[in-house]
Parts: structure tokens; C-alpha cells; sequence
């Protein structure tokens, strides 16, 4: 079986998500409360679309579409 290193859109965007908001607490734009409280909403939505990565998942190349 061949193995891959897809990684579906979803996940690359809360990914990108988190580095934003670090981004803005670092600048202190947001303050700690908001930023942990935006922190741990993207952490269980990642977490979730992890627990989906199964094969069925992987293989459904509508996962990879970026979203705009």
C-alpha cells in the first residue's frame, strides 16, 4: 500500500488560523482571555478534523479544495 502525506484543506486553514492569532497576541492586539479562549475553539474543531482522517477521508479530493 502506497502512503501518502495529503493533508486536507480544513486542517492546513485552523493551522493557519492558530499562527495568526500567535501573531496578533505577540503584536498585543488581542488580549490574552480572547486569544486563549480563540485558541482552544480552533484546537477542538483540529482535533476533530483529525479524529476524520481515515482513508475514506484522505481519498475524496473534495477535502483538498482551498476554501477562499
Amino acid at each position: 500500500m502506497e502512503i501518502t502525506n495529503k493533508i486536507p484543506s480544513r486542517i492546513i486553514e485552523l493551522e493557519t488560523s492558530i499562527k495568526l492569532l500567535e501573531y496578533l497576541k505577540r503584536k498585543n492586539v488581542i488580549d490574552d482571555g480572547m486569544y486563549n479562549f480563540c485558541i482552544n475553539k480552533l484546537m477542538n474543531k483540529l482535533t476533530l478534523e483529525k479524529s476524520k482522517m481515515k482513508d475514506d477521508y484522505i481519498n475524496n479530493i473534495d477535502n483538498y479544495k482551498i476554501l477562499t
